[in-house]
């Protein structure tokens, strides 16, 4: 829509940038930014002109990792978040809706946060849900566990989970590494059809939207079989009211060329996670001593997949959250970049959560992207929680996603929320880098800001289309009903008045114009 909003504040995200509070909008793109006489004095015939009465306007907020098709599952799921014991895990699934397709998901279960600190039994599971194969997976998606009716599907659609010794008889149905839980969630979404997977991603355009999401970076391909998730992505992605960056998680280079795709990766995991110990780190664990996680992929497997990718001019991203991981996979980017020199490639590492000097260093020599989560140190370092000291210790647990370090080296951090592992809101995401329970990670209003919007225009080498407010760029921008700036403790309760999106309204509260 053609439109003249004024009345409000106008926050550009421009280093040069002069005070606003007038933005003009005209066939998609920004044609003026600055005054309320300067933007009604322009000649737009038919322009609709919104009184925006004291509001804020930022550019569209951008999400940076996000797997759209798990979080799309979670509207049909049972949500096991908060749930305190396994009892209580059973309960919710025993008064679960409908499944969707055959089986019944359960989602954001925390275990080691249950009474009991594990996952339900197959017995268990099967007297909650006796009817139907169930899939319960932790709220990292690292981990998870299945009733009696899930394993003999699971075991029949992947071959290589069947007659797996468990650790122990009460840990048969459990998924415990990367490798496990992807086969076995391969076996459940791989029975969602086409047109299901779209609806599913549709939904979640939706909703992020609402929440003042124009760009929203999808890590796909790495949950169905074949990738058909990322096929779909792929040709119905103009047409959802976000832009929907497709990072395809695959190795298969060849497949990401042939469909034109910039970039390969996403949650292609150097290692796994924190909670199921599974992270890689050089030290062991506090709380468990015998163990330092383990890497995915051989260093020689990471090395030849990236050196395949560069060479291809693709940019890739890669999961990497202890400090051995991190540095394996930034050395490969390294070696890759040596070995065949590429101008400005942009490489990603995805959460970057504990890396050493050398990492540090390393990026930014080399001017990788960090997509990183700010929300997780939010919720899982506050004292009452006290998940870091627990697992590393005070001072391994105070060097971890310490953002000011980052950006005080130059480094260019873009949020996320790595949905569904937390919820789809940039806003919270801004307000958890400001407010952050360690000072050593809290930085200011305005460069939280900037995580949301132009850095993550920068990962996607965009930031001349997007990501700030100027004359040219494309009219990508939320409207918020109160400034971010005045009440710092309070960014996450701001509601969202109105998202636009290539000039187009994708979200308008109800009685906000």
């Amino acid at each position: 829509m053609d439109a003249k909003l004024v009345g409000g504040r106008v926050v550009s995200m421009r280093w040069d940038a002069p005070p606003a509070g007038a933005v003009a909008v005209r066939d998609g793109r920004i044609v003026c930014v600055g005054g309320d006489a300067d933007v009604l004095a322009l000649d737009l015939p038919g322009a609709e002109v919104l009184d925006l009465a004291g509001r804020t306007v930022l550019p569209g907020l951008i999400d940076s990792h996000a797997h759209a098709l798990d979080t799309g599952l979670l509207d049909a799921a049972v949500d096991l978040e908060g749930a305190a014991s396994v009892a209580e895990v059973c309960e919710r699934i025993a008064r679960r809706g409908r499944p969707y397709g055959r089986w019944v998901h359960a989602m954001r279960c925390a275990h080691w946060e249950l009474r009991e600190g594990r996952y339900p039994t197959l017995a268990e599971l099967d007297a909650a849900c006796p009817d139907a194969p169930v899939l319960v997976t932790s709220v990292t998606v690292h981990s998870a566990a299945t009733n009696s009716a899930g394993l003999r599907l699971i075991e029949a659609g992947a071959p290589q989970l069947a007659g797996r010794a468990a650790a122990s008889p009460d840990q048969a149905g459990w998924f415990t590494d990367d490798a496990a839980v992807a086969a076995a969630a391969g076996v459940v979404l791989g029975s969602l059809s086409r047109v299901e997977l779209a609806q599913l991603y549709r939904s979640v355009a939706e909703k992020a939207a609402a929440r003042g999401v124009t760009t929203l970076h999808c890590l796909e391909g790495g949950s169905v079989p074949g990738g058909t998730d990322a096929d779909v992505l792929h040709e119905i992605g103009g047409g959802l009211p976000v832009r929907a960056v497709l990072m395809f998680q695959t190795m298969d280079v060849e497949r990401v060329v042939a469909m034109g795709l910039p970039r390969i990766g996403g949650c292609l995991c150097v290692d796994g996670a924190c909670f199921e110990h599974t992270a890689c780190f050089y030290e062991p664990y506090l709380d468990k001593p015998d163990v330092r996680g383990s890497l995915n992929y051989t260093e020689e497997e990471i090395r030849a997949f990236v050196r395949r990718a560069h060479e291809a001019g693709l940019q890739i991203g890669m999961h990497a959250i202890g400090d051995r991981a991190i540095d394996v996979l930034v050395d490969a980017y390294e070696a890759a970049q040596t070995a065949a020199p590429r101008p400005d490639p942009r490489h990603r590492v995805e959460h970057f959560q504990a890396p050493t000097e050398r990492a540090v260093a390393a990026a930014a020599r080399l001017g990788l992207a960090l997509t990183m989560q700010p929300i997780f140190s939010y919720l899982w370092d506050r004292p009452e929680a006290d998940h870091y000291n627990r697992q590393f210790g005070e001072e391994r647990a105070d060097a971890m996603e310490s953002f000011r370090r980052l950006l005080d080296r130059g480094l260019v951090v873009a949020g996320g929320s790595d949905s569904p592992v937390t919820v789809l809101d940039p806003l919270l995401g801004i307000h958890s880098a400001v407010n952050n329970p360690r000072p050593s990670r809290r930085i200011s209003v305005e460069e939280a800001l900037r995580l949301f919007t132009y850095n993550g225009a920068w990962v996607d080498h965009a930031e001349g289309e997007y990501g700030t407010l100027a004359e040219g760029l494309s009219a990508d921008l939320v409207v918020l009903d109160a400034d971010p700036f005045e009440e710092p403790g309070a960014i996450k309760d701001i509601p969202v008045a109105l998202t636009m999106c290539r000039g187009v309204v994708t979200h308008a509260a109800d009685g906000a114009f």
